[in-house]
C-alpha cells in the first residue's frame, strides 16, 4: 500500500482549518482521515485538530479487530466520543461555542475498507479501468435540496447557501455518521476537503488520479496545485491511497 497526504491553506484564507492523519494499528490496519474545520476564533482550528488526534491515538492503540461488526462498533463509539470531546470544548470557551468539524474517514482492514463520513468532505473510491466513483453523501442543505426535488443539478451550482452543513462533528450534543462497508475490488481511495472538490471538476480529479505514471505523492501534489490554479479560495486537503492489488 502507497498513500500520501498534503494540506493547504489556499490564497484567501488567512489559516487553515483542515486537518488530516493516517494512522496504522497493530494489525496493520490503516485509517485515513481528513477534517475540515467549521467556526471563527481559531475554532476550526482546533475542532479538526481535536477529531484527528483523537482518532489517530485511539486508533494506534489498538491490537486489531475480531470481525466487520467490531469495527463498525469501534468507529461508532469513537464518533459519539470526539462530538463531546469538541462539543464540550466548545461549551467550555464562549468564543468558540458552535466550532465544530467535517470527518471523512477510509479505514482499511482484513474485512474490507469502511468509509465513515459526517459533513461535506469526500471519499472516492477509484480503479484502473478507468472508474472513479463517490462513496459518500454531502451532508449539507443543497444535496437535502437535490434530493427533494427542490433544486435541479445546474442551479445547485450557483445555489447561494450551497455550503451550508446539516451535519457535523462536535456542533450539537448528538451526531449522525454513515458509516459503510466496502468489499468491491477498487485500486484506490481519494479522500477531501471542499477546497478540492468544489473547485476543480471531477472529471480533472479522475484525469489525475487515474494517471499511472505518476505516483501517489505526485498525482497528490497534482490535484492540489489543481485547487490552487483554481483560485485556492478554500483550505485544501487531498490524501491519496493506493491499494497493493493487481491491476486488471
Amino acid at each position: 500500500m502507497k498513500y500520501y497526504g498534503t494540506t493547504d491553506k489556499g490564497k484567501v484564507r488567512k489559516n487553515n482549518q483542515d486537518s488530516y492523519v493516517i494512522a496504522s494499528n497493530g494489525a496493520d490496519d490503516v485509517f485515513a482521515i481528513v477534517a475540515d474545520g467549521i467556526g471563527g476564533n481559531s475554532g476550526g482550528d482546533i475542532a479538526s485538530r481535536l477529531a484527528v488526534s483523537h482518532f489517530s491515538k485511539a486508533f494506534s492503540e489498538t491490537d486489531g479487530f475480531s470481525d466487520a461488526r467490531a469495527v463498525r462498533e469501534w468507529i461508532s463509539r469513537h464518533v459519539t466520543i470526539a462530538n463531546t470531546l469538541i462539543y464540550e470544548y466548545g461549551s467550555q470557551h464562549p468564543s468558540l461555542k458552535g466550532m465544530g468539524t467535517t470527518l471523512c474517514g477510509a479505514m482499511i482492514t482484513g474485512f474490507g475498507t469502511f468509509i465513515v463520513n459526517i459533513g461535506d468532505s469526500r471519499a472516492y473510491t477509484w480503479s484502473y479501468y478507468g472508474r472513479m466513483a463517490q462513496v459518500t453523501m454531502d451532508h449539507t442543505l443543497v444535496n437535502d435540496m437535490l434530493m427533494h426535488g427542490e433544486l435541479t443539478p445546474e442551479e445547485a451550482k450557483t445555489f447561494p447557501r450551497r455550503n451550508v452543513l446539516t451535519n457535523a462533528l462536535g456542533v450539537w450534543e448528538t451526531v449522525r455518521s454513515d458509516i459503510d462497508l466496502h468489499q468491491e475490488k477498487m485500486d484506490g481511495l481519494l479522500l477531501c476537503s471542499d477546497g478540492l472538490h468544489g473547485y476543480v471538476s471531477e472529471d480533472r480529479i479522475r484525469e489525475i488520479v487515474l494517471n499511472r505514471d505518476m505516483d501517489p505523492a505526485l498525482r497528490a501534489r497534482r490535484l492540489m496545485r489543481s485547487a490552487l490554479d483554481a483560485g485556492g479560495y478554500d483550505n485544501v486537503t487531498v490524501i491519496l491511497i493506493e491499494l497493493e492489488r493487481e491491476p486488471e
